[in-house]
């Protein structure tokens, strides 16, 4: 529950900027800072364009952390406890199997969202549910999972950076940035998901731009395209500048994210009276 809370306030809170970088990512033709794609949508398409696909993120915000911060506490507290593994890369592997549980649930989620934050006129998908019918109507079910193996990449190092810094930051900085007994350590907890957040963002941005481009493909359409053949082409008509295109919302994005999610989450289990060890 706290988990699924966390998440569901977190990605409604960034959602806007996702839908920026997700701009950005998909454009093969230029390549765009932050700002100017925020102000031609705004000009273009009015304030609400920064919202399209809110209603995949209600969903799959809910749903899919209630599976991820499950698997990922039992899993991390089942390491230590039997210390299968060091502790310090205890959180690494329980976030990094839990994001791959979760990118089950989500990968269809994130196949629409994306979708329907394009351009108008490419995917008119009313909401979630709609866009899950048109898709596996015209694509199949499998078109549902277009990508999954670059998503399922992308999630799993995503999550298991994010978290494995996240502890390891908590744990180096907690003797620097002390806090009351029995009380959330909110200074701890901003500074370590900023700097978890920031590093994982950017080992991580090639593939979440891989993704976007695979995502936009209709395969009831175009031939689906192999990984190698996409990053390839990516390489010669964009440069390696073009693998890191959208970086800056994607550190945003996960910046002001993490901060949310962490602090909500921590706090969460806190009043729950769940793991204070380790707060």
């Amino acid at each position: 529950i706290a988990g699924s809370i966390s998440g569901l306030v977190m990605e409604t809170a960034v959602h806007p900027i996702d839908t920026i970088r997700t701009r950005i990512k998909a454009n093969s033709k230029e390549f765009v800072t932050f700002t100017t794609q925020a102000k031609r949508m705004f000009i273009k398409e009015g304030p609400f364009s920064y919202w399209r696909g809110i209603s995949c993120t209600f969903f799959g915000a809910s749903v899919s952390n209630i599976a991820y911060f499950y698997m990922y506490e039992r899993l991390k507290g089942f390491l230590k406890n039997n210390q299968l593994v060091n502790p310090d890369l205890a959180p690494f592997i329980a976030s990094f199997v839990g994001g791959c549980f979760q990118d089950m649930i989500y990968i269809p989620v994130d196949l629409v969202r994306t979708r329907m934050q394009l351009e108008p006129g490419q995917y008119e998908y009313k909401h979630f549910f709609d866009g899950v019918k048109k898709v596996s109507k015209y694509e199949g079910f499998r078109g549902l999972y277009l990508g999954g193996s670059a998503v399922f990449t992308l999630g799993g190092l995503h999550t298991s950076f994010t978290f494995g810094f996240y502890e390891l930051f908590k744990k180096v900085l907690k003797p620097y940035i002390p806090s009351q007994d029995g009380q959330v350590n909110y200074g701890l907890t901003l500074t370590s998901g900023l700097l978890a957040a920031g590093i994982s963002a950017m080992l991580t941005n090639p593939i979440d731009v891989l993704v976007t481009r695979m995502q936009m493909v209709n395969t009831a359409k175009h031939k689906r395209e192999r990984i190698p053949t996409l990053l390839g082409k990516i390489y010669k008509n964009e440069g390696i500048k073009g693998y890191f295109k959208g970086i800056t919302g994607r550190i945003s994005y996960y910046g002001i994210a993490d901060v949310i999610l962490f602090s909500t989450y921590e706090f969460l289990k806190n009043k729950f009276g769940i793991d204070l060890h380790e707060v």
